[in-house]
């Protein structure tokens, strides 16, 4: 069973991007090597739906976090390394010896580059089983006696590391002819394999030693899943947004008994925030990936769906309002199908009048409300349907509020329980004194 969402998702609570401001795969990309961060990626794109994967991918990363391994290797090298192993492999050794003879006379007749590139390539592979080394020999120092989620990978460097041809070998870069005929076909014949596995293996501890230094850094917790059918589908206590500094946190509960959050405030009071830090500490909590809590408890669910920010699409002639009725449709489809999903609704039909937008938002979060193996939040403006819905048992209402200093607006950004009664958009209107421009 894989984990379901959408690149509407993706943007709306912007997860990838090495070169986007402010994502979330920027926040944790402080790996060494380029394989890496195309697993970092992968890992982004591809959330876990098993608690013990889940909870144990966790343990990994504070295991590493707690013991302070680093891991010090270079990006260029590395790259080196794995592309000569996707080189062709020698018939025998005595024909990787001729091949070696073959370049180094092209090298003094023809000032031939070929034994120089040959040389710095098996010289890559050896910097990074040294590097590899290195590492092993911090995890086996630091982590000795502890329990190791890490085990089985510390096992593979160990067993690759470790191997006789492999320690026994220590030539001197420059290489002599025999030395670079050795090596090479130790390393794409006999070793190819072990050494391909070392590099996975490496580039999974690069991502979890990178997470981890992010977590210790910034103060984040790993939080605990689990499969079992409870009632608890989302447990959070002082939910901070991740990339901020001194962020303010929120505490909630979202249970099969009250499985629906609506949200009301004031604009810029921390509604949109507050949703998207709810979708991003649930879509990397199911990576396995730390969040800015003290606590979080959840269930395993199967995915996760927003519409925050959905733009209009003049290309299929939708507008904004059409965009976001089949965006609701999207979701229905994939809510109605059973699937435990968690979705998120920031301004349910903005792109609409007054009186339409209030009776689909009443009407839509009515429906809603009913799949109780789904979390929901659902914001908006119009606080009527709030009144609407009070006295409905698995509906929560909270608002964001907003606290007047003379004229001028200050937010809180601290959830509490009820409707709000904020209406400070004409406030802030003659605060910038729009209206005295127009006189």
């Amino acid at each position: 069973m894989s984990f379901v969402t959408d690149k509407q998702t993706l943007a709306d609570l912007n997860l990838l991007g090495k070169y986007k401001i402010g994502s979330m795969f920027n926040l944790f990309n402080r790996v060494k090597t380029r394989g890496g961060e195309l697993l970092l990626e992968d890992l982004f794109r591809s959330p876990l739906t098993n608690a013990e994967a889940i909870n144990h991918r966790g343990a990994c990363i504070k295991y590493l976090q707690d013991l302070d391994v680093n891991l010090d290797v270079n990006w260029e090298l590395t790259e080196q390394a794995s592309q000569y192993l996707t080189e062709a492999r020698s018939s025998s050794q005595v024909a990787s010896l001729f091949n070696a003879y073959k370049e180094k006379v092209q090298e003094v007749m023809y000032l031939s580059q070929k034994l120089y590139v040959h040389q710095r390539h098996i010289f890559a592979v050896q910097e990074t089983l040294l590097a590899a080394s290195n590492l092993l020999g911090q995890l086996q120092k630091k982590g000795k006696g502890a329990n190791n989620p890490c085990k089985d990978m510390q096992d593979k460097l160990d067993n690759i590391i470790n191997a006789p041809a492999i320690k026994q070998l220590k030539p001197k870069y420059p290489y002599t002819i025999q030395q670079t005929a050795k090596c090479h076909f130790l390393f794409l014949n006999r070793f190819r394999n072990q050494l391909e596995e070392l590099l996975r293996v490496l580039y999974e501890f690069d991502v979890y030693i990178s997470v981890a230094q992010v977590a210790a850094s910034k103060g984040l917790l790993h939080a605990q899943a689990t499969d079992k059918e409870i009632d608890g589908l989302i447990v959070v206590e002082n939910l901070r947004y991740p990339a901020l500094n001194n962020a303010v946190g929120n505490t909630i509960t979202l249970s099969k008994k009250e499985n629906v959050v609506f949200l009301t405030g004031a604009n810029m009071a921390g509604k949109s925030t507050w949703m998207k830090t709810l979708g991003i500490s649930f879509y990397l909590a199911h990576m396995g990936f730390p969040v800015a809590a003290d606590k979080m408890e959840f269930t395993v669910m199967e995915g996760i769906f927003t519409s925050i920010n959905v733009p209009d699409d003049i290309s299929l002639g939708w507008s904004h309002f059409y965009a976001e009725v089949m965006r609701v449709k999207l979701v229905a489809k994939e809510v109605s199908s059973g699937k435990k999903l968690f979705i998120l609704f920031d301004e349910l039909f903005k792109g609409t009048n007054v009186k339409d937008a209030y009776d689909a938002t009443l009407v839509v979060t009515q429906k809603l409300a009913k799949y109780r193996t789904c979390a929901f939040v659902i914001s908006t403006h119009i606080i009527e349907v709030g009144e609407e819905l009070m006295g409905t048992s698995n509906i929560q209402l909270h608002y964001m509020p907003t606290v007047m200093k003379g004229a001028v607006p200050h937010y809180t950004y601290n959830m509490a329980p009820g409707i709000t009664t904020d209406r400070q958009g004409m406030i802030i209107i003659e605060n910038e004194k729009i209206l005295e421009m127009l006189a």
